[in-house]
């Protein structure tokens, strides 16, 4: 196959909105990180990402919706508190003065309401993996919106790349992963936060008050969502856990991030101690990261995959404190090194 990647304007736009709609996969910006997109009622065309990416056929994916709405019509329960959250942070929303634009990256996951019948018979079996919830989110650019619109389509969309590996941010990391494998990858430019979004459950506890599980960190962090309810970090955000329960996110099941070099997350208290512990442990071909100070979180996956292009063999990588992006940057970051982390 030839994969062909167009600038994002009206023409390529209805190409790959043609393309969509006839049961094909195509790659698209998004703010988090580019996507691999399919109509998420269509099986044959969900079974094309999972063959692109060569991603685990338990590994649920995620559906793009243009709004509140939409997700309603895939016959999902929306309990008060989402509408809340997809009011504040859902494209569309009056997001307050000063605050970084985090509009879109929340993902929730709802449950179908018909969960109760055998779940070969729901319509989003293939992108739920037989789950009885559904993943959902409204991504913020213009141009992944636009291409929903015109399908009149929920759009299962992972990221773009092959399962494990960093994700892509721009379009030319999409081609170098999967050229060949798909038709058309839509350049939208760099992605403005580069990490993919925030997933949440929905939980009940005494007195029936609502509480929030972060399954996934992302650019809405656990202290945005404090205002809402309780918040739990899932235990699976920061070290691994085992069981033979299917996962029920994105990105919590199996080793992600990873670029071809090894990476060694490394905490320490300040920055001397990490240069130090660099000088004495790297050999030729190592590099560092420090996302204490000097690396922006929304270039970690770009750094990762420059890295690789360098044909550097290890990578030390200073992790930041584990509170608001911070967070997600730790998730990713341990991930990629499977969760092995030298304290110094």
């Amino acid at each position: 196959m030839n994969t062909i990647i167009k600038k994002a304007d009206k023409d390529s736009i209805s190409e790959a909105v043609a393309l969509l709609q006839n049961g094909e996969i195509v790659a698209i910006p998004t703010e988090t990180v580019y996507g691999l997109a399919a109509n998420a009622l269509n099986p044959a065309a969900i079974e094309k990402i999972f063959t692109a990416k060569g991603r685990p056929r338990d590994n649920p994916l995620i559906v793009h919706v243009t709004d509140l709405e939409m997700a309603r019509g895939l016959g999902l329960e929306i309990p008060p508190l989402a509408e809340e959250l997809a009011e504040r942070f859902w494209t569309g929303a009056d997001f307050p003065v000063g605050l970084p634009d985090q509009r879109g990256s929340l993902t929730m996951i709802l449950k179908k309401i018909n969960h109760t019948i055998p779940t070969t018979e729901s319509p989003l079996q293939e992108v739920s993996c037989g789950l009885d919830t559904v993943a959902v989110r409204v991504p913020n650019h213009a141009v992944a919106l636009e291409i929903i619109k015109l399908c009149e389509l929920p759009l299962a969309a992972p990221s773009a790349n092959i399962s494990g590996s960093p994700s892509p941010t721009k379009a030319e990391h999409v081609f170098a992963d999967l050229s060949g494998k798909i038709p058309l990858i839509i350049d939208g430019g760099a992605c403005e936060i580069g990490l993919e979004s925030t997933v949440i459950a929905f939980e009940e506890r005494e007195q029936d008050s609502p509480a929030i599980r972060i399954l996934r960190p992302g650019a809405v962090t656990a202290e945005d969502l404090s205002e809402f309810a309780d918040i739990k970090i899932d235990k699976s955000v920061i070290m691994k856990t085992g069981g033979t329960s299917p996962p029920r996110s994105p990105g919590t099941a199996y080793k992600h991030y990873a670029p071809k070099a090894q990476v060694i997350a490394v905490t320490a208290e300040n920055k001397n101690a990490f240069v130090q512990y660099v000088a004495k442990n790297a050999a030729d071909g190592a590099a560092k990261l420090d996302f204490c100070e000097t690396e922006e979180p929304r270039l970690l996956f770009t750094k990762l995959r420059e890295l690789d292009e360098l044909g550097v063999k290890r990578i030390f990588v200073r992790l930041p404190k584990p509170e608001g992006i911070g967070l997600a940057v730790c998730n990713r970051l341990i991930r990629a090194a499977d969760y092995n982390v030298i304290q110094i």
